[in-house]
């Protein structure tokens, strides 16, 4: 069987862009950004070999730009965060303070406040980077499906998945 590994990073690489920061916003609807990438990787799979998927294959393929997706995404906020750029996790907060601004007692700013605090540890990134993986992972599985019965090309792949 082909390898997949170039149309993995590719979903992910696009994945991963749609899941930074502002572009994050399409992760609200459904993680519309990891399935456009586990999308992508699937085309760019069955297109570059000339294949028809299964939907377990075009779902291993998108979980597997969903974990990719993670990383990136995760990268890019860093670096994005080392050039003085928003990051997904400052817009959060200055939601949040944007929240506590209203009419809120001394009380629930200092949770607010306490809970940006947490947002910031080593700790919960990486239990947020767990969990990222577990969600892109499984939307990632659902855009690979689909994308193996939208991008049917010629012959079968072999049965092997991965």
């Amino acid at each position: 069987m082909p390898s997949k590994t170039q149309s993995i990073i590719l979903g992910g690489l696009v994945a991963g862009l749609l899941s930074t920061s502002y572009l994050g916003i399409l992760n609200i609807a459904c993680c519309a950004g990891v399935i456009i990438g586990a999308l992508v990787g699937v085309w760019h799979y069955t297109n570059e070999h000339s294949l028809t998927i299964k939907p377990g294959q075009g779902a291993a393929i998108g979980a597997l730009v969903g974990i990719t997706a993670v990383v990136v995404s995760s990268l890019l906020d860093l670096l994005m965060g080392m050039l003085g750029l928003p990051t997904a996790q400052e817009l959060g907060q200055q939601f949040q303070q944007m929240i506590a601004g209203g009419d809120l007692t001394p009380e629930q700013k200092e949770q607010i406040e306490a809970a940006n605090e947490q947002f910031n540890t080593p700790m919960f990134k990486v239990i947020g980077m767990a969990i990222g993986a577990a969600v892109f992972s499984a939307f990632g599985a659902a855009g690979g499906a689909i994308g193996a019965a939208l991008f049917k090309k010629g012959g079968a792949a072999p049965e092997e998945i991965l």
